[in-house]
């Protein structure tokens, strides 16, 4: 029996490029032309060799913006897609879930979002945390200057 492969970069890349894709809306240019517009995001496991923290990337050109995080927990995306690129303190999370444990799931993930979409990145990068982690449901209050993120259980 074989032993099975440990995996490469150049596994995590392409699992990271090939593992979702969302295709977002018709966006009509004129009556006659239409542009499909295409944002592709990808999840994967821990990746060891690398340190946590995350990279934004305006593309060359307009072509879009590009997000890349890399072993960060749970807790920890939700944080950086509801402060908008500007990570929620952890001070002001409220976590009220019954096994918090699993927001400290270690992930990398990728998003890219072509150039029509980048005013709403931060919501598809929302959008897309919902559909991999339906388990939970977060939302901000502001209260005074500060702003809180709320985590709780979908069925709570």
């Amino acid at each position: 029996m074989k032993k099975p492969k440990k995996p490469t970069r150049l596994t995590f890349v392409m699992a990271t490029i090939c593992l979702n894709f969302s295709y977002s809306q018709m966006i009509e240019k004129s009556p006659t032309q239409n542009q499909l517009q295409l944002d592709q995001y990808g999840f994967s496991g821990f990746n060891s060799g690398y340190k946590p923290g995350f990279r934004i990337k305006k593309e060359i050109a307009n072509r879009g913006k590009t997000i890349t995080v890399c072993n960060y927990t749970v807790q920890q995306l939700f944080a950086l897609a509801y402060g908008a690129g500007t990570p929620i303190n952890h001070e002001q999370v409220i976590i009220d879930v019954a096994e918090p444990k699993k927001l400290q799931q270690i992930s990398c993930y990728k998003l890219f979002v072509p150039q029509q979409q980048t005013d709403n990145f931060y919501t598809i990068m929302q959008q897309n945390l919902r559909m991999e982690f339906p388990d939970y449901i977060v939302t901000t209050k502001q209260r005074g200057k500060q702003i809180f993120m709320i985590i709780t259980d979908e069925d709570a």
